[in-house]
C-alpha cells in the first residue's frame, strides 16, 4: 500500500505556496507545491479576492419548475393586475346590463294534474283501457310535455284564445325590438325586416315565453308564462292549460273515430278467415277418422315408452345374469368350489343344505372322541352327511340351471320386445302426421277466433267511448293570478353576480396569463430547450463522420516534453508535475492525435492556473468568471453535456473524467464540473472511482465521515447543497472485482435520484485496470491533460487502451489545465 500510494504523491499532499521561494519575488513567479497536512501549523490563509462559499451555495435552477408556489401567484398578481382590472370592469358592467336593465317581466303559473287511476266511467274492465302504472308515469309525463310545446297544440291555441288578446300579444311581440335590434338602432344600423304571419309570431312568441315543466315528488305539469303584461301572463297560462285538456282529449277521441272503420271492415274479414280454417278442421277429422277433441293424448306414444322401458329394464337384467352364470362358469373352470360364487351360496335351498350339511359334521365330530368309526351312530351321521351332500350338489346345479335358463329367458324376452317396439313406431309414424296435421290447423283456427274477438272488442269499445272526450287523464290543478313583483330585471342578482365576474377576471386573469407567459410562451421562446441556457435540440450542433465539430476549438496536442525526475523528499520537495504549476510553452509543430475517423480531439475547455488557499476556496475561483476563473468554459462543458443528454433521450448521464497520467487534475475538474451543474440546479452523485490514490476527501474535507457502506444517497449529501460524494478513502484497492460491483449498484441506484453522475477515474496509463471497466459504464468521457505532464505520445497510447473499451459515440473531447 506504501508503494500504491507513493504512485500519486502529488494528490495525498496539499497544495501551498512554495515555502523556500524568496520573499523578494513577484506573485506571478511564485508556485504551487505539494505539502503534507501534518506539516501545516496553521489552516491556509484565503486571499480576501476569493468567494469562500461559491460552492456551498446552491442558486435558483435555471429550469421550469413544475411546482409552483404561492409566491409565484402574487407575483402574477402584481405583474398583471391592470390587465385583469380593464378586462374585468367592462365585463362587470356588461353582466349588470344584461341582468340588471331592461323593461319588467312578470311571471304567472298553472298547474296541470296528471290523473294516474283509471278513472273514466266509460272504463269498463272488460273492455276498456289499461290503467297507468307507476314505471310508466315518466314516460307519459315526457309524452304530455312534448305534445305542450308542439306546433300542432300551437296552432290549436292560437284558434281557441281570446282573439283581443292574442292581438293585442301579437302587436306587443311586433313592436318590442331585441337588445341585438336595439344597439343596431342606437348605431344606426337597423333595418326593419318584414312581419312573419300572425299565426307564426305568436307561435315563435309562446316557444320564448312559455315554460313546461314536472314539479318534483310529484304528477304535476307547471306551466309558467312571462311576459311584460302580468294580466296578459295569467290569462295565457289558463288559458294554455285549460285548452291542452280539451286538446288532449279531442286528440284522442279522434284516433277512436279514425280506427272505427278499419276495426268494422277487418272485423269482417277475420270472421270469414275464421269459417274457413273451421271448415278445413271439420274436413281434415272426417277423412282420416281423427274424432278426439283433445290433441294432446297421444297413446301410440305412451305405447313406445313403456316398450323402451321394459325393453331397458330387460337388458339390465340381462347383464345382470351373464355376469352371474359368467362368474359360476369360471369357477368351474378354476376346479374351485361353486359356493364361493355369491348367486349360489344366497340361493335359500342352497343355503338349507349346506347349513344342514355343517350341522352333521359338527355332531360327527363332536361324537368322535367317544364312539368309534363303526358304533351305530356314527353310521348313521356318516349316511345323513352323504345325504347332506348329495342335496347340496343337487342344490348347486339346481341353481347353475336356473342362471342358465334366465339369461336365456332374458334374451328371448329382449327380442319380443324390440319386436313389438318396431311394430309400435310405425303405427306412432302413421298417426303422427295426421297429429301434426290436425294440430295446425287447430291453432290456425285457434288465432283466427282470438283476433276476431279482439277486433269485436275494440270495435265494441269505440261504439261506447267514441264520443266521451273528457278521459280524465288530466285535471286543472291550480290557476294562475295576476303576479305583483316582476322576476326580471334583478338588481342585487346582477349586482352579485358582476362582483363574481369582476373578481374572477381580476383574479384569474393575471395568474392564467403569467402561468402561460413563463412556463408557455418561454418554452415556445426558447424553442422546446428545457433551459434558457440549453440550445434546442433542433438546434443542436451534429458532427458528420470525417468532419470535425465547429462549435469547439481545435487544437494540436502538445508536444512531448521530458518529464524532470525530482524526488518527493518532504513538503518544501517541489514535484515534478503538477496540474497547477505554469506550463511551458509547446512546441510550435505538433502532431495531432488522431481520432475515430481521422478528427482531432475537440478542447471542450481550458481551465487556468489558480490560487492558493482552501479546496472550496480554490474551486469557488474556477467558478469566477474571467479571466480569473473559467465560468464560461464551465458553462461551454456544461451546455455540450446537457445537449448530448438531449440527443439521447432527455437530460442526465454518467461522466467519466480520466487522464493519461497522475497528477493532471482531474479531481480538480471533476470537483469544479459537479460546482456547475449544481449552479445550473442538477443533482449531481459525483463517486471516486481510484482507490489507489484517493483524494477526493481531501477536496471536500467534509466528506470524510462519508463512506462507501451508507444504506442511502441522503447520507452523502454534502452539506445542504444538490452534491453526493463518496469518497474511496476506505476501499480496498486490491478489491477490483468486488470494487466493480459496488461502482455499478451506486451508478444504477443513484440514476434514479440524480441527474448526473460523475466518476473520478484514475489515470489510463498507470491504472487502466480499473479504469477499462468503468468506460462501459459512461455516457460522456472526458480526458483532462496537462500539457506539462502528459506529451502527445502518453495522449495516444491512452486514447489506444480506451477506445476500445467505450461506446464509439462517448467519448466528448479534453479538459485543458494550465490555460492562460
Amino acid at each position: 500500500m506504501i508503494v500504491l500510494f507513493c504512485a500519486a504523491p502529488s494528490m495525498s499532499y496539499q497544495l501551498t505556496i512554495d515555502p523556500k521561494a524568496p520573499t523578494g519575488m513577484p506573485a506571478d513567479a511564485r508556485s504551487l507545491v505539494p505539502v503534507a497536512p501534518a506539516a501545516l501549523g496553521a489552516p491556509l490563509g484565503m486571499p480576501p479576492s476569493v468567494d469562500p462559499s461559491p460552492y456551498l451555495s446552491t442558486p435558483p435552477p435555471q429550469f421550469n419548475e413544475s411546482v409552483i408556489s404561492i409566491a409565484d401567484l402574487v407575483g402574477y398578481l402584481k405583474r398583471f393586475w391592470l390587465l385583469g382590472f380593464l378586462v374585468g370592469l367592462p365585463m362587470a358592467a356588461l353582466i349588470f346590463y344584461l341582468l340588471g336593465m331592461g323593461p319588467n317581466i312578470y311571471e304567472a303559473e298553472a298547474k296541470l294534474r296528471l290523473r294516474l287511476q283509471d278513472t273514466n266511467v266509460f272504463n269498463f274492465s272488460e273492455m276498456g283501457r289499461q290503467s297507468v302504472t307507476e314505471l310508466s308515469a315518466p314516460q307519459l309525463i315526457n309524452n304530455h310535455l312534448t305534445e305542450l310545446k308542439s306546433r300542432k297544440f300551437m296552432d290549436y291555441f292560437y284558434d281557441r284564445f281570446d282573439p283581443q288578446e292574442r292581438d293585442a300579444f301579437i302587436q306587443d311581440e311586433l313592436s318590442t325590438l331585441g337588445r341585438k335590434d336595439q344597439l343596431f338602432k342606437l348605431i344606426g344600423l337597423y333595418k326593419p325586416s318584414k312581419p312573419a304571419p300572425p299565426k307564426d309570431v305568436f307561435a315563435g312568441s309562446l316557444e320564448e315565453w312559455v315554460r313546461v315543466e314536472p314539479q318534483k315528488e310529484s304528477h304535476i305539469l307547471r306551466v309558467l308564462v312571462r311576459n311584460r303584461n302580468p294580466k296578459l301572463a295569467a290569462a295565457i297560462a289558463n288559458s294554455f292549460a285549460t285548452d291542452y285538456i280539451s286538446f288532449f282529449g279531442e286528440q284522442e277521441s279522434g284516433q277512436t273515430e279514425s280506427e272505427r272503420g278499419y276495426l268494422q271492415s277487418k272485423a269482417v274479414e277475420l270472421k270469414q278467415r275464421l269459417e274457413v280454417s273451421e271448415r278445413k278442421l271439420a274436413e281434415y277429422r272426417k277423412s282420416e277418422n281423427l274424432m278426439q277433441e283433445n290433441a294432446t293424448q297421444d297413446i301410440g306414444g305412451d305405447k313406445v315408452r313403456q316398450f323402451v322401458t321394459a325393453t331397458t329394464d330387460a337388458e339390465i337384467r340381462l347383464a345382470k345374469a351373464k355376469s352371474d352364470l359368467q362368474s359360476i362358469r369360471n369357477t368351474q373352470q378354476a376346479g374351485r368350489d361353486l359356493l364361493e360364487v355369491r348367486v349360489v351360496a344366497d340361493n335359500p335351498d342352497v343355503a338349507f343344505n349346506r347349513k344342514e350339511l355343517e350341522a352333521a359334521i359338527a355332531e360327527r365330530k363332536a361324537l368322535e372322541p367317544l364312539c368309534g368309526r363303526r358304533h351305530p351312530q356314527m353310521i348313521a351321521l356318516a349316511g345323513k352327511i352323504e345325504s347332506a351332500k348329495s342335496a347340496l350338489d343337487h342344490a348347486t346345479m339346481a341353481v347353475v340351471t336356473m342362471a342358465e335358463n334366465e339369461v336365456t329367458g332374458l334374451e328371448r324376452q329382449i327380442a319380443d320386445f324390440k319386436k313389438q317396439l318396431d311394430e309400435s313406431r310405425g303405427q306412432v309414424l302413421d298417426q303422427s302426421g295426421k297429429n301434426v296435421e290436425q294440430k295446425i290447423l287447430s291453432d290456425q283456427v285457434a288465432a283466427d277466433r282470438e283476433m276476431y274477438q279482439t277486433i269485436v272488442k275494440r270495435l265494441n269499445q269505440a261504439e261506447v267511448t267514441g264520443n266521451f272526450k273528457d278521459i280524465g287523464a288530466l285535471s286543472l290543478s291550480d290557476i294562475a293570478t295576476a303576479p305583483d313583483k316582476p322576476v326580471k330585471p334583478n338588481k342585487p342578482v346582477a349586482a352579485v353576480a358582476s362582483l363574481l365576474v369582476f373578481g374572477m377576471l381580476f383574479l384569474g386573469l393575471p395568474v392564467t396569463w403569467g402561468l402561460v407567459d413563463e412556463h408557455l410562451l418561454k418554452f415556445v421562446r426558447q424553442g422546446g430547450s428545457p433551459s434558457g441556457v440549453i440550445p434546442s435540440i433542433k438546434h443542436a450542433p451534429t458532427r458528420p463522420l470525417g468532419k470535425a465539430p465547429a462549435s469547439f476549438p481545435q487544437v494540436p496536442l502538445p508536444q512531448a516534453q521530458a518529464p524532470v525526475p525530482t524526488p518527493i523528499a518532504g513538503p518544501a520537495a517541489v514535484p515534478a508535475a503538477s496540474p497547477f504549476m505554469a506550463a511551458p510553452a509547446p512546441a510550435p509543430a505538433p502532431s495531432p492525435l488522431m481520432m475515430q475517423a481521422a478528427n482531432q480531439a475537440p478542447v471542450l475547455a481550458k481551465l487556468p492556473l489558480v490560487g492558493q488557499g482552501t479546496p472550496e476556496a480554490m474551486i469557488g475561483q474556477l467558478l469566477q468568471p474571467e479571466p480569473y476563473g473559467a465560468a464560461g468554459a464551465l458553462s461551454q462543458l456544461t451546455t455540450t453535456l446537457e445537449v448530448q443528454a438531449l440527443k439521447r433521450s432527455g437530460l442526465g448521464g454518467v461522466i467519466l473524467l480520466t487522464s493519461a497520467d497522475a497528477g493532471e487534475g482531474k479531481t480538480l475538474a471533476a470537483a469544479a464540473l459537479a460546482a456547475a451543474f449544481c449552479h445550473q440546479g442538477r443533482r449531481v452523485f459525483m463517486m471516486e472511482c481510484n482507490a489507489v490514490a484517493p483524494s477526493l476527501h481531501q477536496w471536500f474535507p467534509h466528506s470524510a465521515r462519508h463512506s462507501s457502506w451508507a444504506h442511502d444517497l441522503e447520507s452523502l449529501r454534502y452539506g445542504r447543497t444538490n452534491l453526493f460524494i463518496l469518497p474511496a478513502h476506505d476501499l480496498p484497492a486490491y478489491a477490483t472485482n468486488e470494487l466493480l460491483d459496488g461502482y455499478r449498484s451506486w451508478i444504477e441506484r443513484a440514476k434514479q435520484q440524480v441527474d448526473w453522475v460523475i466518476l473520478d477515474g484514475g489515470p489510463i496509463l498507470k491504472n487502466f485496470a480499473d479504469v477499462a471497466p468503468l468506460a462501459p459504464l459512461a455516457t460522456d468521457v472526458i480526458l483532462v491533460n496537462n500539457p506539462a505532464i502528459s506529451n502527445t505520445a502518453k495522449l495516444r497510447a491512452a486514447m489506444n487502451l480506451l477506445q476500445p473499451m467505450m461506446s464509439s459515440s462517448a467519448f466528448r473531447g479534453m479538459i485543458v489545465h494550465g490555460a492562460a
